[in-house]
């Protein structure tokens, strides 16, 4: 049985791409919810209702964060 680590590592592969090419999300990885469980974050430039709605709560069984990070700024 995988690890919900690894099954987050390849829901991210496939995905990445897709969810990067959207104009409000800046990044995507796993985190941990409150209750310590794994789970798939998505980090966007602003709150923003419509993407929001795009990502649901859950995706193949693991729990979907999404969070509000700005921009990040490679230095």
């Amino acid at each position: 049985m995988k690890s919900s680590v690894t099954k987050a590592g390849e829901i991210i592969k496939r995905y990445e791409q897709i969810w990067m090419g959207l104009e409000n999300v800046t990044g995507v990885g796993t985190g941990k919810t409150n209750d310590g469980r794994t789970c798939l974050v998505i980090s966007l430039v602003k709150d923003d209702q419509f993407t929001r709605d795009i990502f649901p709560s859950e995706i193949e069984g693991l729990p979907v964060q999404v969070r509000i990070s700005g921009n990040f700024d490679a230095r």
